[in-house]
Parts: structure tokens; C-alpha cells; sequence
């Protein structure tokens, strides 16, 4: 070899432009003389080699990348900072065998730099794209792999939100690896690390893909996700195919009834991770010494469930109706407003207005049937918007316990339905002056029910939410019934 030209070489910033010109003036292929050009790239910097225009030079700038990853004693070095921008670059590396040793850089990086969690974004999509469709399973593996130590750095709401942008993908390849990840990310991390309600939506829409083996792997992860949460899913399921359902249910009936446990930690959990390994070491004791945190946590479904604004899809016209004199009119509203108070998540706004009308219908509307209607529409408000309808509580409860004395059975189990609804919302002490009044009412109706409710509110109470002074008024007005 020129060692004029070697000498020149060694004055450049990048090896790309001297390197291309190398069989011009010495003959041969690019990569027979590769081969004696490694011997001499020592003095061309890592990061240039690892931009290289030849898959060797880039392959052998990756090999040296890692190693010095490793190597570094200081996990703030400002060599980390000079490959920072260059990650994506290795992940969607061209070449196959390059981008293999790309991928095991990354990791090396991953597990040595204090930057690595601010790399997150264009490393994920670049895996995503061009790891996840290899057909080299250890590009692959890797890959995933690098996900979940993204996920391991904390980083795993952007890591589930590539991976949810991944199931739209048109490559039934790269869908199906995006549910495989998200399986096991849930699988190893569990319910407290993996935030669970984008997963759980997205899965009712992959099981209708037109690839059996995406369908198969949204199956999994369905499994997957009832270990952890339970019955919480099957809301989400109910409009899937009939048979598709019939088959997850099978499957959910075939799991252990044990809860499962976090496997996988993030960086700032190593003290439950070593606890969990401890726990693993004692088998005996495993039952009477569990492990704060690593058991799966209850899920309420409603927190998996998307909000609807009702107030907005409100007809325009619907207060201007029901202020109307003919009764069907104001019926007509009222049933244009049932099917948005039935949904089970309301976006939490100002239903002040809207309570008030529904409030004044029940308190003063002659028809039995508006009535009725009303208390439902109450009720479904209670239900979808919970605690936050606490400062609407009092009022309307004051309201049905009145409303009580109304004979019609389809008024009062109205009623019933609206008043249980509501006092989840409240406590017994905010209604107190209203039930220890309907308590004395000279209205037999307006006592049983009250009595009734009472019952019903103490199954619900505590020691905490039921306090003795609070007791005490109740249970004097109770022995002054009989």
C-alpha cells in the first residue's frame, strides 16, 4: 500500500472521501483491500468510522464503539456525548452483519452512559422500522431487547407509545413483533410500571387484522393483559368477533388464579428488585413475606375506559325543550340525553345547569314517566363522573328523598337507582340533616325508602367514613321508627 497515500490519509476528518478513492489508484475491489486498510484506520476517529460509506469500516467502527462504552469509568464522560446524535444510525444500519454489531453498541451505551435515557426517541422509532422486520432473529432480539432496557431507564411511556405506532404499520411483520414486545413489557414489568390503558384500547382493533399471525400475537397479549388486570379487560372486548371472545375466555379460564409479579425492574427500583430475588430464594416463606410492590395491583375497569364529553353533544335545543309545555316534548329530550348519560366514563365539566333542570323535572314534573326518566339521566351523570359529582350531591339527594313519596313503582326504583348512584360521591354526614329529616317525615313512603337507603349506604361505610357522632342521630331516629 501507498504510504504517501496512507500518511495523507490520517490529516482527514472522515474516511469516506480517501477510502472510495483507494482502488482508484491501487487496483482491485473495495473490499479485498479493506482488509489491509483496517490495519492502518487507527488513527481515524470512532465516531467517523461509524459513519463510514463502507459496511466494513462501519462494522469495525461499531466493534470499537462498544468496547469503549465499556471501558469508560465515568458514566458522564463527554466521549458519551459525542455519539449521543449517532445512535439511530446504528440501529438503521443498511447492512445486515453491520447493523447486528450497531445494535450491540446501542446496549453497550445503554448500560453505560447517563445520556442513554435522552436517546429514547430516534432509537426506538429506528428499531421499530428497521429491527423489528429483520429476518435475522438476532437483529431482532436485540432490538427488543433494546426497548426493554429502554424501559428499564424509565422511559417506558415513550417506548409503549412507538410501539403503539407500530401496530398501524403496513408490514404485518413489524405489527406483530410491536405486540410481542408489549407482551412482554407487561409480562416482566407489570401493570405499575407499563401504563395499561392505550394497550388495552389498541387491542380490540389488532384482533381484526387480516394476518393470522398478528391476530395470534394480539391473542397474547390480551392473555397477557387479563393476567394482570383481570376481568377489567372484558369490557373492551365485548365487539370483537363472537368467536374470537369464545377463545380469550377459554384462555382466561386455563390461568393460574395466582396474582402475578413484577420479573423486571426499572433503575430506580434495585431495592425491590433485590427483594424480589431474596423472596425468590426462600420459596417457603413466599405466601407470609410478600413483596411490596412486585404483586399485581387491583384495576378498575372505569380507569381504562375513554371519556365522553356529553355536555358537548348536548342537543341544542334541550333546555328550550324542556322547558316546553307538552309533556312529550320534554319527554323527547329526556330520551335524546339518556344514551349520553349511559355512558360509563363522563368527561369530568359544569353540569351545574344540566342537574339543576334534571333536579326541577323530578321535584315538579307531573308526568310519572319524565320523571323516571330524569332520575335515570341523573343517575348515569353519578356513575360516569363519580367523586366529581360531589358538590352536586347534597342538592339532588334532598331532591329524591322527597321525591319518595311518589307511589308509581317505575318512579321509585328510579329514584333508588339514582340516590345509590350518588352517595359514592358524598358522605353521610354532608346528607345528614336531609335523611334524619326524611326519617321524620309524616310520609310513610319517604321514611321506608329512607330507611332503605340507609341500610344499603351502611354496607358501603367504614369506621373511617362512619364515625360514632355521626352514628348516633341515625340510630336514635331508627329506634324512634320502630
Amino acid at each position: 500500500m501507498d504510504r504517501r497515500y496512507i500518511s495523507r490519509r490520517g490529516s482527514s476528518s472522515s474516511p469516506r472521501r480517501y477510502f472510495n478513492d483507494m482502488p482508484v489508484l491501487l487496483g482491485g475491489s473495495l473490499d479485498s483491500i479493506y482488509d489491509s486498510y483496517l490495519d492502518s484506520v487507527k488513527q481515524v476517529p470512532t465516531e467517523d468510522l461509524c459513519q463510514d460509506e463502507v459496511w466494513k469500516a462501519r462494522l469495525h467502527g461499531y466493534e470499537e464503539a462498544a468496547k469503549l462504552f465499556k471501558k469508560l469509568p465515568d458514566e458522564k464522560s463527554p466521549e458519551f456525548s459525542k455519539y449521543a446524535g449517532l445512535l439511530k444510525k446504528f440501529v438503521i444500519d443498511s447492512n445486515a452483519v453491520a447493523q447486528e454489531k450497531g445494535l450491540d453498541a446501542v446496549l453497550a451505551y445503554l448500560d453505560s452512559a447517563h445520556l442513554a435515557p435522552k436517546t429514547v426517541g430516534e432509537v426506538t422509532a429506528g428499531v421499530v422500522a428497521k429491527c423489528l422486520n429483520s429476518s435475522r432473529t438476532k437483529t431482532k432480539e436485540k432490538g427488543m431487547e433494546i426497548l426493554m432496557v429502554y424501559i428499564e431507564l424509565e422511559k417506558q411511556e415513550q417506548v409503549t407509545e412507538e410501539l403503539l405506532k407500530g401496530l398501524t404499520n403496513k408490514q404485518p411483520k413489524i405489527v406483530a413483533a410491536c405486540l410481542e414486545v408489549l407482551a412482554s413489557a407487561v409480562r416482566e414489568f407489570g401493570s405499575k410500571v407499563i401504563t395499561l390503558k392505550p394497550v388495552v384500547k389498541s387491542v380490540p382493533k389488532i384482533l381484526e387484522h387480516s394476518d393470522k399471525n398478528v391476530r395470534e400475537k394480539a391473542k397474547l397479549l390480551a392473555i397477557e393483559l387479563y393476567r394482570w388486570i383481570g376481568a377489567a379487560i372484558k369490557p373492551s372486548l365485548q365487539n370483537i368477533k363472537p368467536v374470537q371472545l369464545k377463545e380469550l375466555e377459554e384462555e382466561f379460564e386455563k390461568l393460574p388464579t395466582k396474582p402475578p409479579k413484577q420479573t423486571r425492574f426499572l433503575k430506580s427500583q434495585q431495592d425491590l428488585k433485590a427483594k424480589a430475588m431474596a423472596q425468590d430464594d426462600d420459596d417457603d416463606e413466599e405466601d407470609e413475606d410478600e413483596v411490596d410492590g412486585a404483586a399485581a395491583p387491583a384495576v378498575d375497569p372505569y380507569d381504562l375506559l375513554e371519556a365522553v364529553d356529553i355536555i358537548a353533544k348536548l342537543p341544542k335545543d334541550f333546555y328550550d325543550n324542556m322547558e316546553a309545555k307538552k309533556w312529550q316534548i320534554r319527554k323527547e329530550a329526556l330520551e335524546a340525553l339518556q344514551p349520553l348519560t349511559a355512558n360509563p366514563k363522563i368527561e369530568p365539566g359544569d353540569f351545574a345547569e344540566l342537574l339543576r333542570v334534571l333536579k326541577k323535572t323530578i321535584a315538579k314534573d307531573t308526568n310519572v314517566m319524565i320523571v323516571a326518566l330524569a332520575g335515570k339521566c341523573m343517575a348515569g351523570i353519578a356513575i360516569g363522573i363519580r367523586k366529581k359529582f360531589s358538590p352536586y350531591a347534597v342538592a339532588c339527594i334532598s331532591t329524591i328523598l322527597d321525591k319518595f313519596k311518589e307511589k308509581k313503582p317505575n318512579v321509585v326504583a328510579a329514584m333508588r337507582e339514582a340516590i345509590d348512584a350518588i352517595y359514592p360521591s358524598t358522605t353521610l354526614q354532608n346528607i345528614m340533616e336531609d335523611v334524619l329529616a326524611a326519617m321524620e317525615n309524616k310520609n310513610p313512603n319517604i321514611r321506608a325508602e329512607t330507611t332503605l337507603f340507609l341500610g344499603r349506604a351502611f354496607r358501603q361505610c367504614t369506621p373511617a367514613t362512619l364515625p360514632k357522632a355521626a352514628l348516633k342521630p341515625l340510630c336514635t331516629s331508627l329506634v324512634k321508627m320502630f
